[in-house]
């Protein structure tokens, strides 16, 4: 009973001075790619579009004046489709994706 009292203090302590930040899509990506090494190359084999995998790792929105592919890029997320395929390539969660 002592040492459940002091786990959860120390629980309660660690959540208060030290939490820990949810990351973005975008970085769980990019920290996977560091992580195992993967190319910009590699990924766009995963997402199938190199320009698409660009996109995404950089951070960059479509172009207003190329409205038609606006829906598929979506401003730099990851599609439910993309991250399925990214879940299974990095054998993670598909949480970290969406």
């Amino acid at each position: 009973m002592l040492l459940q009292l002091l786990v959860t203090l120390i629980e309660q302590f660690e959540e208060t001075h030290y939490p820990i930040l949810q990351g973005t899509p975008n970085s769980m990506l990019m920290h996977l790619m560091d992580a195992r090494d993967t190319t910009n190359e590699a990924l766009a084999e995963v997402i199938g579009s190199l320009e698409i995998a660009l996109q995404i790792v950089n951070g960059d929105s479509p172009s207003l004046r190329d409205a038609a592919r606006t829906e598929t890029l979506r401003d730099r997320t990851i599609s439910k489709t993309q991250a399925e395929a990214l879940a299974d390539y990095f054998n993670v969660d598909i949480s970290l994706f969406t």
